[in-house]
């Protein structure tokens, strides 16, 4: 067991220094065409002084999913795992609403997060932009937020710094079954 281990590793080692030889020393990089398609998330954490964590918003076990089209159109809906059972109404509610489906929809809004617009790629710094055209909250319609980026086989790994500690969320590509 050990020897077969070992050979996989130099065979893995003499992979990468291939393809950092055929890119001229560096790794294989993100370009544009490998963030378009689908992906479904994986997970969302943060990690600060205190070390990694779930992502407080979210929380572990969301699930979400994020469209890049040729186009430069992107959407993304995430929803945290704390959901609330709520009941899909006949029709839209009035305003005139009980202070417990008051509540029941808060709950609902507050757990869940979306957003769609125009998304560019920067390959010298592998960073993607979304431009929001409109949101969950109306507050965030314009906002533009840059994201490190990384796509390695199926898997893609969003980084940013926010309020001291690092986000990262990491998608897997979701292929027509």
């Amino acid at each position: 067991m050990r020897f077969s281990l070992k050979y996989a590793l130099v065979i893995a080692g003499l992979a990468v220094s291939a393809l950092c030889a055929a890119d001229g020393g560096h790794a294989p990089r993100t370009t544009h065409q490998d963030l378009i398609g689908a992906w479904r998330l994986m997970d969302i954490d943060v990690e600060g002084p205190a070390g990694r964590e779930p992502d407080p918003f979210y929380g572990s076990g969301s699930r979400g999913l994020l469209i890049y089209d040729a186009s430069g159109w992107f959407s993304v809906q995430i929803e945290g795992s704390r959901r609330p059972a709520v009941k899909v109404p006949p029709a839209r509610p009035g305003l005139e609403q009980s202070e417990s489906s008051t509540r029941l929809d808060a709950a609902a809004l507050n757990s869940y997060y979306a957003y769609y617009g125009t998304w560019s790629f920067d390959a010298s710094t592998s960073t993607v932009t979304h431009r929001a055209k409109g949101a969950l909250y109306p507050s965030e319609d314009e906002a533009i937020y840059p994201q490190h980026v990384e796509v390695v086989g199926r898997r893609m790994t969003f980084t940013r710094t926010q309020n001291g500690k690092v986000q990262t969320k990491r998608w897997e590509r979701v292929s027509a079954e």
